[in-house]
């Protein structure tokens, strides 16, 4: 989906992207900050057309903490 050097590929595994930044930069409350920009753009844009593909866009929150978080976005992938 994304294009990653091969040393990241290989710590983000099968990780979606917020979840491998989660662990990149497990001491920040905003880890999601430290994501580039433009990498960000076009993770979410494909995240979008696969929640829209499997009529996901208007589920409750998948991790089922209360509320809708960016880790949801990548809970699709990893189940």
């Amino acid at each position: 989906m994304i294009w990653s050097c091969v040393d990241c590929n290989l710590k983000k595994k099968t990780k979606g992207l917020y979840h491998f930044y989660k662990e990149l930069f497990p001491q920040e409350r905003k880890f999601f900050d430290k994501i580039p920009t433009l990498l960000e753009k076009k993770y979410l844009k494909t995240i979008y057309y696969c929640h829209q593909c499997n009529g996901t866009l208007d589920s409750s929150s998948l991790i089922r903490e209360g509320e809708i978080t960016v880790l949801d976005l990548d809970e699709f992938f990893i189940n």
